[in-house]
C-alpha cells in the first residue's frame, strides 16, 4: 500500500525550476536553469534528468539580473557566461570539458601562446562555435541552453567593440579567459605600437616594434602584471606583483626567461617590480566635445 506524504509548504519567495545535469567533481550538484546553471552547496543523491524547485530568498528580477551579468571588457575577474558554459559541459560530458580545457583555454602551461592566439582570432570573427567546437555546441543544443551560446556570442561581440577603439595612449586591450575551468577567471591583455622614444630615440615609423601588458591574478601570488617590449629578435619584460617573489623564485624565472629566448635566437632583458605604485593602469581614451 502506497503512503501518502503531505505537500511540502509552499516557499515564501519565488521558485527557480532547474534540471539537475550531473555533479562537479567534488561531488556538488549542478543545476541547470533558465536564468544560468547554478553549482549547489549540497550534496544531493538525485539521479541526473531530476527536476528540481529552488526556492529564491531574493526579488526574482533582480536574481535574473544578477545570474548573468553583462561582461564588462576592461574591468573585473570573472566571466559568468562562459563558467556556466564550462560548469553545464563539465557536467553533462567530463571527457569533452578536459578537451576544451587543454585544447582552447588559455593556462599557464606550454600551450598558453597557441591557445592565446586561437582565442583572439575567434574573438576577431566573432566565431564563438568555431571556438568551442561543435561537440560542445551539441551538448548545449541537447540541453536546451542554446541560451547560453548567445550569451557568450554577445560577450564576444562586446569585448571584439571595445578592442576596436583606442584606450588611452594607443592601447587596444581584450578580454581574455584563463585558468583551470573549475575555476575560470579571466586576464586583460593589451597592445600599442611602441613611441619614437622608446624605440630607442626615434626609429623608422614602420617599425614592427610593440608593447604590451598582461594583468591576471594567480592563486599564490594575487595580481601580476606583466609589461613587455617587443622588437625583432628582442623581448625585454617587467614582471610586477603586489609583494616580492618568495626566495629564489625571481632567479628561477629569469633562468627559464633566458633559455626560452636563447631557444627562438631572441636576447632580451627581465626584471621585477614590488608594490602597485608602478602598475600601468589602462584609461579610456578621453571623448572630444563633439563627440561627448
Amino acid at each position: 500500500m502506497a503512503t501518502a506524504y503531505p505537500a511540502p509548504p509552499a516557499p515564501p519567495g519565488p521558485v527557480l525550476i532547474g534540471t539537475l545535469m550531473g555533479s562537479t567533481a567534488g561531488g556538488l550538484p549542478v543545476i541547470s536553469t533558465p536564468q544560468g546553471t547554478l553549482v549547489l552547496q549540497a550534496a544531493t543523491s538525485l539521479p541526473p534528468g531530476t527536476i528540481v524547485h529552488l526556492a529564491v530568498e531574493a526579488d526574482s528580477e533582480e536574481v535574473v539580473r544578477s545570474m548573468l551579468p553583462a561582461i564588462d571588457p576592461l574591468q573585473g575577474r570573472g566571466w559568468p557566461a562562459l563558467k556556466d558554459v564550462m560548469a553545464l559541459i563539465a557536467a553533462s560530458d567530463p571527457a569533452l570539458a578536459r578537451t576544451l580545457a587543454h585544447a582552447v583555454i588559455p593556462q599557464p602551461n606550454r600551450r598558453l601562446t597557441t591557445n592565446l592566439l586561437f582565442f583572439l582570432t575567434a574573438l576577431r570573427g566573432g566565431d564563438a562555435a568555431g571556438w568551442l567546437g561543435g561537440a560542445a555546441m551539441d551538448v548545449l543544443d541537447q540541453s536546451g541552453r542554446r541560451d547560453l551560446f548567445q550569451r557568450l556570442t554577445e560577450d564576444f561581440q562586446s569585448i571584439a567593440r571595445q578592442s576596436a577603439e583606442p584606450l588611452a595612449d594607443g592601447w587596444r586591450s581584450w578580454a581574455v579567459p584563463f585558468g583551470d575551468p573549475a575555476r575560470l577567471e579571466r586576464l586583460q591583455f593589451a597592445v600599442r605600437a611602441a613611441s619614437e622614444e622608446e624605440n630607442e630615440g626615434g626609429r623608422a615609423a614602420g617599425d614592427r616594434s610593440k608593447r604590451f601588458l598582461i594583468d591576471l591574478t594567480l592563486s599564490r601570488f594575487g595580481p601580476v602584471q606583466m609589461e613587455g617590449m617587443v622588437r625583432p629578435a628582442r623581448l625585454d619584460l617587467m614582471i610586477r606583483t603586489m609583494e616580492r617573489l618568495p626566495g629564489g623564485l625571481g632567479a628561477e624565472i629569469g633562468e627559464m626567461f633566458r633559455s626560452s629566448l636563447e631557444a627562438v635566437g631572441f636576447t632580451g632583458v627581465i626584471a621585477f617590480q614590488t608594490g602597485a605604485h608602478a602598475w600601468v593602469k589602462l584609461r579610456p581614451a578621453r571623448r572630444s566635445a563633439a563627440n561627448a
